[in-house]
C-alpha cells in the first residue's frame, strides 16, 4: 500500500514515524519548509510515550532534542474559585478484587471490570481529591517532591498504566522523529501541493509545484488550519460551548523549573499555562475575545509574569476555532492534527488526539491489511466519539466552576445541571476499561478526579460495599502509599535526571 502524508510539523512527523514503525507500506511525506509551526502544544499525555517507544527513538535522545522534561499531570489553580487547587494526575482505577486477596496473588489474575477503587473511594471518603490521587498512584507525591520516574540504576519504577508524560517543544519533537526515523522507510519531498486529482470522493494523486505527480492509496492531511484535502470532503463543526478563541504565547527564557506538571492558572477572562522545558518556561494566555481585547489580554499575561519577577515578551498570537471536521476520515483521506480538529489547549489534548488518530488507523488497517471506504467510516466514527468525549471533559472544567467575579466566569461557569450531568456520565462510564500501557483514556478515574477537584459530591447511588470490604480497601491503599514512597526513595530528582539526559 502507498501512503502519502501531506504536511510536516509535529502532526506530519508523528504520523509518518508511527506508520513506518508499525505497517509495511510505501511512505511519502510532502511538506514545505516554509510552514510556520503553531507551536502551542508543549504539554502532552502518556500517549506520546507509546508513540516514541513504538517508533524506537531512545527517550534520552528525543528528550534532549526537544528540550523535554517529565510530566505527571496538570495543576489547576483558581478554576473552581479563587484559591482553589486540583491536580489531575496520570493514574488509573484499581480492580476491587485486589483489596480482598493476599498480596502475593496480585498480578496473577486477569481481573474483570466490575467495581473499582473509584467506587470504594467514593463510598469511604467522598470529596478529598488529594487523598484520591494518592490512593491511586504516586504521581502527586512525585510532583510535590520533584522526583523523576527513574532510579539511580536507570530503571523506571512507576506504573506503565498509563505511565508518565512530558513537557516538550512540540515542533522539535517532530524534528527529532524526522531525524531518527529510518530513512529507508520513507521518501521526503520538500515542495507544495498545487492540485488534487479526484475520482468521486477519492484522491487519485496530488500534483506538486515542481510538476511531479504523486499517487497513493491513502492520503493523510496534516496541513494544519489550511485543511487542504479534508476541507473538500466535509464541513467544519464549531463547538459553540467552548468560547475561548484566542491565545498569546512566548517563552520565559533562561529559567529552569523542575516541576513535573503543567500549571493552569485561571484568570478573569481565560487561563494562563506554564510548561517547564529545559532552559525556559513555555507560557501563554488562552482567552475569549468576546470578553477581552488583544491589548488587554497581553497586559494580563505581562502583569502575571511581572508579579513573578519575569518579563513576558509575546512570540506569537493566534485566533482559533474550536471544532471538528464532519468527516475526520472519508474514503482514502484521513485528517490529523489541526487539519482534523481543535479543542482549546486545556488538558493538552492536541498531540494526544494526533497520536490516537494514527494508532487507530493502524489498528483498523492491520485487521485485513487493507483500507477502504468502510474502514474510513469506522475510523471516522471512532475518532468522533473519542474527540467528543474529550471535548466534553474539557468543557466540564468551566461548567463546574463556582466563580462569578467577571462576566466571563458568569457565562462559562455555574451551570446548575453540570454536577448531576457529570455524575450521570460517571455512572455510564462504569463499563469503561482499565488503561493499557501508554494509553490516554478518560475513564472513571479522570471524571471522578474532576468532580472531586471541583469539590463536588457524587450525587447518585453508590454500590453496596460492606464495612469489612471498606476496611480491606483502607488497609490496602494505605500499603500502596507506603509502597510507592519506598520504591521511589532512591529515585533521581528531576534535576538530576535532566542533567544526565542533557550531557
Amino acid at each position: 500500500m502507498k501512503i502519502a502524508i501531506i504536511g510536516g510539523g509535529s502532526a506530519g512527523w508523528i504520523t509518518l514515524s508511527y506508520l513506518a514503525a508499525t505497517i509495511d507500506c510505501e511512505l511519502t511525506i510532502i511538506h514545505s519548509n516554509e510552514i510556520d509551526p503553531i507551536g502551542v502544544g508543549e504539554s502532552t499525555t502518556p500517549t506520546i510515550k507509546h508513540v516514541a517507544d513504538t517508533v524506537g527513538v531512545d527517550e534520552k535522545q528525543w528528550m534532549k532534542d526537544s528540550q523535554a522534561t517529565f510530566k505527571y499531570g496538570v495543576e489547576f489553580l483558581n478554576f473552581n474559585n479563587i484559591g482553589s487547587r486540583w491536580v489531575h494526575t496520570f493514574d488509573d482505577m484499581l480492580p476491587h478484587q485486589t483489596f480482598h486477596r493476599p498480596i502475593t496473588e496480585n498480578g496473577k489474575d486477569l481481573y474483570k471490570k466490575e467495581l473499582t477503587s473509584v467506587d470504594y473511594f467514593l463510598k469511604a471518603f467522598g470529596k478529598d481529591v488529594t487523598h484520591y490521587n494518592n490512593t491511586h498512584g504516586p504521581q502527586e507525591y512525585l510532583i510535590e517532591n520533584e522526583i523523576s520516574p527513574y532510579s539511580k540504576s536507570g530503571k523506571s519504577n512507576i506504573s506503565d498504566y498509563p505511565g508518565y508524560s512530558y513537557q516538550i517543544n512540540a515542533f522539535k519533537f517532530g524534528e527529532s522523529l524526522r531525524v531518527h526515523t529510518d530513512k529507508s522507510k520513507y521518501t521526503e519531498i520538500i515542495d507544495t501541493v498545487t492540485k488534487l486529482n479526484w475520482q468521486g470522493d477519492t484522491i487519485q494523486s496530488v500534483e506538486l509545484n515542481n510538476g511531479n505527480k504523486i499517487e497513493a492509496d491513502v492520503f493523510f492531511d496534516c496541513t494544519g488550519f489550511k485543511r487542504l484535502l479534508i476541507g473538500q470532503l466535509g464541513t467544519w463543526k464549531h463547538y459553540d460551548e467552548l468560547i475561548n478563541d484566542r491565545a498569546i504565547w512566548g517563552p520565559i527564557k533562561n529559567v529552569n523549573s523542575y516541576k513535573p506538571c503543567t500549571e493552569a492558572h485561571a484568570m478573569p477572562h481565560g487561563w494562563i499555562w506554564i510548561t517547564p522545558t529545559v532552559g525556559q518556561l513555555g507560557t501563554g494566555y488562552v482567552y475569549s475575545s468576546k470578553h477581552q481585547s488583544y491589548d488587554s489580554a497581553l497586559q494580563t499575561i505581562k502583569d502575571f509574569w511581572t508579579k513573578r519577577g519575569h518579563k513576558f515578551e509575546p512570540l506569537k498570537s493566534v485566533q482559533f476555532d474550536n471544532g471538528i471536521n464532519s468527516n475526520v476520515s472519508k474514503s482514502n483521506v484521513i485528517s490529523n492534527g489541526l487539519a482534523q480538529s481543535f479543542i482549546e489547549p486545556l488538558e493538552a489534548t492536541s498531540i494526544m488526539v494526533t497520536c490516537v488518530t494514527v494508532r487507530s488507523f493502524v489498528n483498523l488497517y492491520k485487521k485485513q491489511l487493507l483500507w477502504n471506504s468502510k474502514k474510513a467510516k469506522v475510523h471516522n466514527r471512532i475518532m468522533h466519539k473519542f474527540i467528543d468525549h474529550t471535548r466534553r471533559f474539557v468543557h466540564m472544567h468551566y461548567r463546574l466552576s463556582e466563580r462569578t467575579d467577571t462576566p466571563y466566569w458568569r457565562e462559562v461557569g455555574n451551570d446548575p445541571i453540570a454536577v448531576q450531568e457529570l455524575c450521570d456520565y460517571i455512572k455510564v462510564l462504569e463499563t469503561s476499561t482499565f488503561l493499557n500501557k501508554g494509553e490516554t483514556l478518560l475513564n472513571q478515574f479522570n471524571w471522578v478526579s474532576l468532580l472531586l477537584g471541583y469539590n463536588k459530591k457524587y450525587l447518585n447511588k453508590l454500590p453496596d460495599i460492606s464495612d469489612e470490604d471498606i476496611e480491606n480497601y483502607l488497609h490496602y491503599t494505605k500499603m500502596i502509599i507506603e509502597n510507592y514512597k519506598h520504591t521511589t526513595r532512591n529515585n533521581l530528582t528531576i534535576k538530576e535526571r535532566l542533567a544526565y539526559i542533557n550531557t
